[in-house]
């Protein structure tokens, strides 16, 4: 395995672990992990609310990076450069859309 696809699959690794954490409800407010906005920031509530509602979003993205690190490596090297590239913009679209739904259900939390 390359050494992009190993970094690509343990962020991968590191994101699934995340979201199964906030999908629980087992991600407490920081400053380093999770969808932080005004919004989510605003009380332990709201950054629960918004993590737990981004959870399968990340999730999802988690297991592309984990899918796409592997692929890269049983792939010729020509043609690892484009699985990784395409795994990891996919993945981070799939993200950001959990993040975008996250503040949503933050902002009409109490």
């Amino acid at each position: 395995m390359t050494g992009a696809g190993i970094v690509i699959v343990l962020a991968g690794l590191l994101i699934v672990w995340l979201a199964i954490r906030s999908w629980q409800g087992r991600l407490s407010r920081n400053y380093v992990a999770g969808v932080r906005t005004r919004s989510t920031m605003r009380s332990d509530a709201a950054f629960r609310i918004a993590n737990k509602a981004a959870a399968p979003f990340s999730l999802v993205g988690g297991l592309l990076f984990i899918v796409t690190g592997v692929v890269a490596a049983i792939v010729s090297v020509s043609t690892a450069t484009t699985v990784l590239l395409t795994g990891v913009v996919i993945a981070a679209v799939v993200i950001v859309a959990g993040g975008v739904m996250g503040v949503r259900a933050a902002r009409r939390a109490p």
